[in-house]
């Protein structure tokens, strides 16, 4: 039934129309239109002298029932318009996801026609629905002051929507009647047309409504748009900002796709143009698409017959060219050539437009349609089979590889960070298109990561080939500068790059391959001279606009001609350190009364330095005044130069268990999985679960989303100095030796005791010669021994025979045995597998063949085994002695072909990786027995099935 609109008069009126329905019984529908005052209204709800267009009265009662009510309080004049018709449908079973859907898309669209520029200020519209008891309520109100031209900046439109059944409620907020949600948003009601009352809300249940799933609402989210302080601290409020025809795809892939993104954590702004009014985008329209880093149009056959959508594309193009933000187009229903020369119906849209419009606006809309295209998109029409949810995974995971190449992670606790990143912006954020190499420096702890960070956010939207290099010095030590050339080629080529051998070689292929490209690096921590040679040789090498920061500890870096700016990064003024401060102490930016003279106190000791304020801030977290003034009793026993003696505070507050994690990953497992260190912490019964929260909480450790262990240098050289300190300098006495060099100089003067419990050496060509045999034997308590051979001098003639020929097997304690390239004459039957839990043969010569399988199957109670890069295995061994494995690595086996049977026996492997194993075509039956399995790693691979 329609129910049309009375429009008699012309004057300002109230009004009040209330339509209700019956699902179950559609005869029982009502309507009743009131045009009486305003002030009767509230004496009467009934309202006298209602128009009713009769019918049955609906029974409430054991009845799904669905009652409409829209309201109008006159204040002003309005011009003549057509009013809306309201069909009621009762042929739909309620309540259901898709019926509220259409419920919402009629109510939004019902109101927005009725106040499209003509009605007046407040209109409303409320349903209440109830099925077997269950009662779901549903409303809908506009409210406005005065009815204008959207271009207004002091009108103000809200709509609100609320969703609840039972104790499960969804609220929606929308501002110029785009929709926009959140977990904690203010949902209104009115008790008359001329108050609203606006209440806090909490989302219980808002996964029902994917488009109603939302973050936490901020000041600057707006729309179907979330924000974030990640989005925030590079730049942009949004990630990715989606442009659509309502009609044509709202419902269908443009839905998919929003709900796809936000749960992969995207945050996407989504309009609407039919939620739209007026000709202009509005001031909050355009800050959506100018902070949004990637732009989807989405391309349908009436696209180009809206001017929102038209006028939308137009500021893309303008974003693209003036901010270099990322536009990827979707041709749904359209094709490219269609969208790029305004043919089928983007050619009928025009000869409309063309009644409308001057020939600037025209040819404005025609040159983005242009351009955009003819960029590289997603053409659904041409794909072979028309599968949208495969092409939502696509974009999807496009979308992540382009943000995650862009974006680097910031801290959210930023305090006096912004003039800093104003006087490198001034260096190196211009048009210039000089290549630049700016130099951050200043001592640990200082932020010289942050502030590069978050300079590179800012700066990468302008560069299609980005790569961040962290951690430079350490990663060269421990795995060579090879491995930083391989990452710099694989990030800015795209693909997997591992084919770097030596220094020169690397220098000499970084020149070849990335001439000619306009790159973006951040190389973070360089110590040496010989890393900006290995790494950036002659800025020459790139293109012009080419920018390159650099940080260090050590000035002397930056002593080349190379190096067009250098700024140093200094301590915190007071009042900066004493807001960092108690953002970690109390979370807010201000001290407690009661604890103010506390923080003045903690604040000057730490000499302004931002580690040192976070990790003791963290430290008092909700401690009590007495650990306050037992803890600034020991700060002022120490000079604030001292910063590593402040930083041991924190130290001294963990248990002995924790000290033993920490120092294990300062001494040796920064960088590390932490999902491998685990099996050997849990062997040694250290309970590493609630030790590694309790670092975490402390600010001693992070762990990354890729579950890698980070510790910052300072942290990472204080526990390295405990170390020492608690063996009185004296090296033979360390219970850890990390430095190959120490290391080797103990073994070689027989100098080791019990006391080491982790050794790490390479093999050079001294020890080759002269490696003392019984030396190991002497290290009875070892829990972690690395090996690696120096390949230019590896001689293996006679070195097995005279190094490792005892027995019985030596090292009963070992827990963990690290021995990369080893050569296949080595066998490691001298080491004892009785306790070993972790076994890493990484990059290793041996085959399947190789005489050793036999004894490491003497490892009954092996956790995981890792042979990683080992390029002659061609089958892996028989694995069924190692029922206890939960990791098996196996990636970049380049000639693996077969995975053995026996591995259907491993019950408890929770993960198999398999990638870039490329010969690899099928896997096992056997696979099937794997009741723990779960991450099954096969990119890169030849299987095409499972």
């Amino acid at each position: 039934m329609d129910v049309p609109w009375d429009r008699q008069s012309q004057n300002s009126t109230d009004f009040r129309a209330e339509i209700s329905f019956s699902e179950r019984n559609p005869a029982a529908s009502r309507v009743s239109v009131d045009s009486s005052g305003n002030e009767q209204r509230k004496e009467n709800q009934l309202l006298k002298g209602a128009k009713k267009i009769e019918a049955p009265e609906p029974q409430f009662e054991d009845q799904a029932v669905h009652s409409v009510l829209l309201s109008q309080d006159a204040s002003t004049n309005h011009e003549e318009n057509e009013g809306p018709e309201w069909p009621i449908q009762s042929d739909t079973a309620f309540p259901t996801p898709t019926l509220l859907s259409t419920l919402s898309s009629q109510l939004e669209a019902s109101v927005h026609s009725a106040l499209d520029g003509s009605h007046a200020s407040s209109n409303s519209a409320s349903s209440s629905l109830s099925q077997d008891g269950s009662p779901l309520s549903f409303s809908a109100m506009h409210t406005e002051k005065n009815i204008e031209p959207l271009q207004s900046p002091k009108q103000q439109l809200v709509s609100s929507l609320e969703l609840s059944q039972g104790v499960h409620s969804a609220a929606v907020i929308a501002t110029d009647f785009e929709i926009t949600s959140g977990r904690e948003c203010a949902s209104s009601s009115a008790g008359s047309s001329d108050s609203v009352q606006a209440t806090k809300e909490l989302v219980h249940n808002s996964a029902q409504i994917p488009e109603m799933t939302m973050p936490k609402e901020e000041k600057s989210c707006h729309l179907d748009g979330v924000t974030s302080s990640s989005s925030k601290s590079s730049g942009f409020d949004y990630d990715v900002f989606l442009s659509f025809r309502g009609p044509d795809t709202r419902s269908g892939i443009t839905d998919f796709l929003y709900t796809s993104l936000l749960s992969a954590g995207i945050h996407t702004y989504r309009d609407d143009d039919e939620l739209r009014i007026g000709e202009e985008i509005g001031p909050e329209l355009f800050k959506a698409i100018n902070h949004s880093k990637i732009l989807i149009p989405i391309f349908s056959k009436g696209y180009a017959f809206s001017k929102w959508c038209l006028n939308e594309l137009a500021q893309m193009v303008e974003c693209r060219k003036s901010r270099r933000q990322k536009i990827m187009p979707i041709f749904y229903d359209v094709t490219p050539s269609e969208v790029c020369h305004q043919a089928g119906s983007y050619g009928d849209a025009f000869v409309s437009h063309e009644k409308q419009f001057d020939n600037e606006v025209i040819s404005k809309w025609k040159a983005a349609l242009k351009e955009v295209g003819d960029l590289k998109g997603w053409d659904i029409d041409s794909m072979t089979t028309r599968r949208e949810g495969e092409l939502v995974n696509h974009i999807v995971q496009t979308v992540i590889a382009e943000l995650k190449r862009a974006y680097l992670l910031v801290t959210d606790c930023l305090v006096g960070i912004e003039h800093h990143v104003k006087e490198i912006n001034r260096m190196v954020c211009g048009d210039s298109e000089d290549i630049e190499i700016v130099g951050i420096h200043g001592m640990g702890g200082v932020g010289k990561t942050t502030l590069a960070k978050i300079i590179y956010n800012r700066l990468s939207h302008r560069f299609e080939d980005c790569c961040f290099i962290s951690n430079v010095r350490e990663t060269s030590q421990l795995k060579g500068i090879e491995c930083l050339q391989n990452q710099l080629l694989s990030d800015i080529l795209k693909r997997n790059w591992s084919n770097i051998s030596n220094v020169d070689d690397g220098i000499k292929t970084i020149k070849e391959r990335l001439c000619g490209k306009k790159v973006l690096v951040l190389l973070d921590d360089v110590d040496e001279r010989i890393h900006l040679n290995a790494l950036i040789g002659r800025p020459v090498w790139f293109v012009l606009g080419s920018r390159i920061i650099i940080t260090s500890r050590n000035t002397d870096v930056f002593n080349v001609p190379e190096v067009c700016f250098t700024y140093e990064l200094t301590g915190m003024d007071f009042n900066q350190s004493l807001q960092l401060f108690c953002k970690h102490a109390f979370g807010r930016d201000h001290p407690l009364d009661e604890y103010a003279d506390f923080s003045n106190e903690v604040v000057k000791m730490t000499g302004g330095l931002p580690l040192a304020l976070e990790v003791i801030g963290s430290l008092l977290w909700g401690k009590s005044k007495d650990v306050w003034d037992a803890t600034l009793k020991k700060l002022e026993k120490v000079p604030h130069e001292q910063v590593k003696r402040k930083l041991k505070i924190c130290y001294e507050a963990l248990d002995d268990r924790q000290k033993h994690i920490f120092l294990d990953i300062a001494c040796l497992f920064i960088g590390f999985d932490k999902r491998i260190v685990l099996h050997m912490w849990n062997d040694s019964n250290l309970f590493p679960g609630e030790g590694l929260q309790v670092l975490q909480q402390m600010s001693l450790i992070k762990i990354g989303e890729d579950n890698k262990l980070w510790m910052h240098d300072q942290l990472r050289d204080l526990g390295r100095d405990i170390v020492r300190q608690e063996c009185s300098m004296e090296p033979e006495k360390q219970t850890r030796l990390w430095n190959h060099e120490e290391a080797l100089d103990i073994v070689m003067r027989k100098k080791g005791t019990d006391k080491v419990e982790a050794l790490c050496l390479k093999f050079d060509h001294r020890l080759q010669q002269s490696f003392p045999n019984e030396e190991l034997r002497r290290l009875s308590n070892l829990r972690y021994l690395e090996m690696r051979p120096v390949l230019d001098n590896w001689r293996p003639i006679g070195f097995p025979a005279t190094v490792l020929p005892m027995n019985p097997p030596i090292l009963a304690e070992l827990r963990w045995l690290s021995c990369h390239n080893l050569p296949p004459v080595l066998t490691l039957t001298a080491f004892s597998m009785m306790n070993m839990v972790i076994l890493d043969l990484s990059w290793s010569m041996f085959s399947e063949s190789w005489d050793g399988w036999g004894h490491i199957k003497m490892a009954r109670n092996l956790k995981v085994l890792n042979l990683t890069g080992c390029a002659q295995l061609q089958r892996t061994p028989d694995l069924s002695a190692h029922v206890k494995l939960e990791q098996l690595i196996l990636e970049s086996c380049g000639r693996l072909v077969e995975i053995d049977e026996s591995i259907g026996q491993l019950k408890q492997l929770v993960l198999l990786n398999l990638r870039f194993c490329r010969k690899l075509r099928r896997l096992p039956e056997e696979l099937v027995n794997l009741e723990s399995l779960k991450e099954l790693l096969i990119d890169w691979t030849s299987i095409r099935e499972i």
